[in-house]
């Protein structure tokens, strides 16, 4: 169990009295004196590049020369605006600086120092450095990690997750933080508790209750972990009230029974999904409601997930938190910097990692994008670089796309009539390559809904729902196949090697080639049949099948793009080979 730590609560008295923070075993030492001795102070704070993340020595020393705070150490504007908060909260202390020239030094000094989590380092510093006796605390045996505000009160910093691991992997006693970050650092610590060191955590509102910690060396009271947490988690994972991010799940749409062998497919083996059909064929309504049905997020993943999200917000969802999977869905008007990401931030692709990437109006995306998307697909990461500067993101995504058939979206339409040259058809799957259509696992075509509007409110309102139903065949299929993928050295469908399929089929050698040969087209490459195996692979998964049978392989070359093409009955059209 980690020793978590509530809020601090001091009594109204330490607070309200100057001495407490003042006086530190002398009454006659103040701070503001001139004190005598050349020794550099040093605390620890953290810097986050990427993924990954190291110690900063934050070490302040008086030198010779005219009065003033100098900060060096490569940092930005960001970082050197944190030294004059820093002043501010220490008078706010009672603690004045001396009219001396101080310097403090952010090491290593090569790397660039970006953000205001140096700021609390940076004030107990310079305030243990004005003091002639140490404190009661060794302030170097731990990571401060805060910004302060003018006067004094602990703000919520960025990256906190990755700074919570730091200081893990570096061998720290422990971590001091603000108290709005406490969620984010304790989730760490239970998920990687398995794998994890326990270090302390403590959570502050202001500079003057970590000063008076530091200075009285009283032992603050462990936090008890009730459970809830685990307890909540628990009932996710059983399926009890498990929705999307957004709050959503299939319970309120009608799903014909190839939608739903369909995403109980793509949950159970992860695989990548491209919805094609009218408006108003719930292409969009699935996608936002597909990860309702995955099971939480595993410790590894759900870790980078955290060290992810944490590099853009300061306070992280409480989906997130729990280990469900993330859903994002960008604009296509989105930039290539917003999906794919830059050095200092993630992109969208890397913020859906261990969960989904949703693409509503596929084809409207700049080609560019569409193309960028081939390597993330196949490795799971984004390697960004910059003339200067060169950093990989996680990007373990399942990609679920949707487009209409034209441009106005009624081709093929039963209910209305298109108005698109084929010219103009041509132009906009085009927008679409041959790549990209290669590397998505499954192709279904969305049903227009015919009959009495009402039949979908009857149906909603006279039968329960069927995301539980779902919720549970994926977990057991998961679990099926994470014993029999154990061997194979991975933990999905989707990242299985073409040299395993044979072993993971369970058939005998000649029968899964004969099928091989007999049921995938000539115009199937390489890659899509490789795929469609895994896809199969997971179809029986589903249906609780150590073996393949062919109708598993036949419904997996049915979703190829070319068998779904040939369904909506573009070959006669020239649309398809």
């Amino acid at each position: 169990m980690q020793n978590l730590l509530p809020p601090l609560s001091l009594s109204t008295a330490v607070l309200q009295s100057k001495a407490a923070y003042l006086v530190h075993h002398d009454d006659e030492q103040h701070f503001g004196e001139d004190p005598q001795g050349g020794e550099a102070v040093l605390v620890y704070s953290a810097l986050c590049d990427a993924m990954e993340s190291s110690l900063v020595a934050v070490e302040a020393v008086f030198v010779r020369g005219f009065s003033g705070l100098a900060l060096i150490g490569n940092a930005t504007e960001v970082s050197r605006n944190g030294v004059e908060r820093a002043r501010s909260a220490l008078e706010r202390l009672g603690i004045t600086v001396p009219d001396r020239k101080i310097v403090v030094s952010l090491s290593p000094a090569e790397l660039k120092k970006d953000g205001s989590q140096f700021d609390l380092a940076f004030a107990l510093c310079i305030a243990q450095l004005l003091t002639k006796s140490p404190p009661a605390i060794a302030g170097h045996r731990w990571l401060f990690a805060a910004e302060l505000s003018l006067n004094g009160n602990l703000r919520p910093v960025r990256n906190i997750a990755s700074f919570a691991l730091t200081a893990i992997t570096s061998g720290l006693e422990g971590i001091v933080i603000a108290h709005d970050n406490l969620p984010e650092v304790r989730e760490v610590l239970r998920v990687g508790k398995s794998s994890l060191r326990e270090i302390t955590v403590l959570s502050f509102a202001t500079l003057g209750e970590i000063w008076h910690w530091l200075l009285s060396g009283i032992s603050l009271p462990a936090y008890q972990d009730k459970g809830h947490s685990s307890h909540y988690r628990q009932q996710q994972q059983q399926g009890r009230e498990a929705l999307s991010p957004q709050g959503l799940n299939f319970d309120d749409m009608e799903l014909s029974p190839e939608l739903e062998l369909a995403a109980t497919v793509l949950a159970a083996g992860l695989h990548s999904m491209l919805l094609y059909g009218a408006p108003g064929t719930g292409k969009s309504m699935f996608a936002n409601r597909v990860t309702s049905i995955f099971p939480l997020m595993d410790e590894a993943t759900h870790l980078e997930a955290l060290r992810i999200h944490s590099a853009v917000a300061e306070n992280l969802a409480p989906s997130l938190l729990a280990g469900q999977p993330p859903l994002r869905s960008p604009h296509h008007q989105c930039s290539a910097p917003a999906l794919m990401g830059v050095p200092e931030v993630p992109g969208e692709i890397s913020l859906a990692h261990g969960g989904v990437l949703f693409l509503d109006e596929f084809p409207e995306f700049r080609r560019d994008l569409i193309e960028a998307l081939r390597e993330p697909l196949e490795i799971g990461s984004v390697r960004v670089s910059r003339a200067k500067r060169k950093v990989v993101w996680k990007a373990e995504v399942t990609l679920v796309a949707a487009c209409n058939l034209c441009p106005c979206g009624w081709f093929g339409s039963e209910l209305r009539h298109c108005t698109c040259p084929l010219q103009k058809i041509l132009s906009y799957r085009r927008k679409i390559s041959g790549p990209i259509l290669d590397r998505l696992d499954l192709h279904i075509n969305t049903p227009e809904q015919e009959g009495q509007k009402s039949r979908l409110f009857s149906a909603l309102l006279s039968s329960p729902g069927p995301s539980k139903r779902m919720r549970e065949v994926v977990l057991q299929a998961r679990e099926r196949s994470r014993k029999r993928n154990q061997g194979f050295g991975v933990l999905y469908n989707r990242d299985l090697a073409a040299k395993h399929l044979l072993s993971a089929s369970g058939l005998a050698e000649s029968v899964f080639m004969s099928w091989v040969d007999a049921l995938f087209p000539r115009s199937s490459s390489n890659r899509g049949t490789v795929k469609a195996l895994k896809v199969a692979r997971s179809i029986a998964d589903i249906a609780g099948r150590e073996v393949l049978h062919r109708a598993d392989i036949e419904q997996a070359v049915k979703w190829q793009a070319h068998s779904a093409a040939q369904a909506r009955g573009e070959q006669a059209l020239g649309l398809c080979d």
